[in-house]
């Protein structure tokens, strides 16, 4: 018998309904190559390789990978990956989809590291802490960081709450499972730059904006200077980041990069 290992946040799915549940939202078909994050002992793998045309099943822990090749013996489309899911290079593959129920420590992580990626999946289907799956899909008045750098990449919703008894060891808080149907491409393309432009007007969600930026911006942006971060939506979020680009270009000379309050 494999024993959790609590210090890899191991917290096994057993449910098979929510085993089914995850796979239904990820829209799994025949054509799909779908990389599986987490894969543990092999219980949602199952079900992926019999929908989808190959698994990588990527598991980070080494001692869980002779029970999840006995478990798979009998798949001839599965691909057993034992890494870091961190390291893992997105670069070769065609027409995936990324799936799994994850350690909940590495969630923000991992989206991050597959968003900046160049090469993107076409969906990302995940099982996360419930906690987490909100801050992913909220809207304002509630938005988030997160729900803002999500949304440039792509649509996020909360397809089911999860409880605690669904999992082996069971988790202290509930779970959920979050589908992102990622767009051909980012509305804003530079990512990185992206992310430390919502990380500054982030710092305090609930502060008025013109703490975080120039008037200058807020007004050619159309929004008012009392407005606070969370109450924004991504379109004005992206009026913001489109107008910095526009001053920036036409003070650069004279005023270098002055266009945000430190």
């Amino acid at each position: 018998m494999v024993e959790p290992k609590k210090s890899l946040g191991q917290n096994f799915l057993v449910d098979q309904n929510v085993v089914r549940d995850l796979i239904d939202a990820a829209k799994i078909g025949k054509k799909d190559v779908v990389l599986e994050v987490g894969a543990g002992t092999g219980t949602v793998t199952k079900r992926l390789a019999q929908t989808a045309g190959k698994v990588i099943a990527v598991e980070f822990d080494r001692d869980l990978i002779p029970a999840l090749r006995r478990n798979l013996s009998s798949f001839k489309n599965v691909e057993i990956l034992n890494a870091d899911i961190l390291d893992v290079n997105f670069n070769d593959l065609d027409h995936f989809k990324v799936v799994g129920a994850i350690p909940y420590q590495i969630t923000s992580p991992l989206i991050h590291k597959i968003l900046h990626s160049s090469n993107r999946p076409k969906s990302i289907t995940f099982v996360v802490q419930k906690e987490v799956a909100e801050k992913i899909a909220a809207a304002p008045p509630d938005a988030t960081y997160l729900s803002n750098f999500v949304a440039n990449f792509g649509e996020a919703r909360i397809i089911k709450v999860i409880k605690p008894g669904a999992f082996s060891p069971q988790p202290k808080v509930d779970s959920a499972i979050i589908h992102i149907t990622l767009y051909p491409k980012p509305k804003v393309e530079d990512t990185l730059k992206l992310e430390k432009f919502l990380h500054h007007g982030f710092v305090q969600p609930r502060k008025m904006l013109h703490h975080r930026f120039e008037d200058e911006i807020l007004v050619g942006s159309k929004i008012p200077p009392q407005a606070r971060a969370a109450h924004l939506s991504k379109e004005d979020w992206h009026n913001i980041y489109r107008e910095i680009v526009r001053v920036r270009e036409r003070v650069k000379s004279r005023r270098g990069d002055g266009t945000w309050r430190n």
